[in-house]
């Protein structure tokens, strides 16, 4: 029985571990085992390990060895890819950058205190009343009559004559009661301790308000001299008759001096039939 054997063939140069196969001659006789028995050439397919290249080529990925005097076998090549490479330690990116803190915007900005109209609507202006001293367009000096409010009481004033039964401030006014046997009364304002002083040739507004409960049988308003000179009274303007009823009215009189007093008052002079209270409020004497 013939058989092939398999020897492997170690090529150190080129590290290639070969392949290779022999023909051994058969040791059948001959006729028995057929030509060259079982092991006979032919059965080593060219370009397959261990065999005859395919000229310089193998087949499966072979390798074609050259075995010299012009002989080739495809080997296999056992050799290593050497040490797998490493792509080095794995790259960071570095720390994670932050965008910083959240930006503001800043505090809300302020349209600043809101701007106001003022304290509402405005006002007219309190009502003139029908005459009042100073009010509704009136004269524009001062009052030359001190206290001619009575807001200080009494003060400058008195009734040098007459018998009333009463007198006195009441309610802001000055008030008389008098009846049939009071005779004239004098209510009067200046003397040498106050008094006003009158320019000549300068016109003057005189006014004041009165009332009187009962109907009065005279009332005088008189400006005039309120200290004596040389015995005598130079100046006594008589500014008429008014005619004073019940309800507190507004009297005005304008008049002028040809001759100036520098020490001058005011006087009223009022008398009744019967019993009647006369009451006087805003005495006032201004240059216009």
């Amino acid at each position: 029985m013939n058989y092939w054997k398999f020897l492997l063939v170690c090529l150190a140069s080129a590290g290639l571990a070969v392949a290779s196969c022999s023909h051994p001659t058969g040791t059948g006789t001959t006729g028995t085992g057929g030509s060259n028995g079982s092991g006979g050439s032919g059965d080593c397919p060219v370009g397959s390990v261990g065999c005859p290249c395919i000229g310089t080529t193998c087949d499966q990925g072979l390798a074609c060895a050259d075995l010299g005097g012009g002989q080739t076998q495809c080997v296999t090549t056992a050799g290593t890819g050497g040490t797998p490479g490493t792509g080095g330690s794995v790259a960071t990116g570095g720390t994670q950058g932050t965008g910083g803190a959240i930006g503001t915007g800043g505090s809300p900005g302020t349209g600043g205190t809101p701007g106001t109209g003022g304290n509402g609507p405005g006002t007219g202006g309190t009502s003139a009343t029908g005459g009042s001293p100073g009010t509704g367009g009136g004269p524009s000096g001062p009052n030359l009559v001190v206290n001619g409010d009575f807001s200080q009481n009494d003060t400058n004033w008195g009734v040098p004559n007459g018998s009333p039964t009463s007198k006195g401030v009441q309610s802001g006014q000055y008030c008389i009661t008098l009846n049939n046997n009071s005779g004239q009364v004098l209510l009067g304002w200046g003397g040498t301790d106050v008094s006003a002083n009158l320019a000549a040739n300068v016109n003057y507004t005189f006014s004041f308000q009165a009332s009187a409960t009962t109907a009065l049988s005279g009332f005088d308003t008189h400006v005039g001299s309120a200290v004596s000179v040389g015995g005598s009274y130079p100046l006594d303007k008589d500014l008429g008759n008014d005619n004073i009823q019940n309800g507190l009215m507004t009297f005005t009189h304008t008049f002028t001096i040809a001759t100036a007093d520098p020490q001058a008052g005011v006087a009223f002079l009022f008398s009744a039939s019967g019993t009647s209270t006369v009451c006087i409020d805003n005495v006032s004497l201004v240059a216009n």
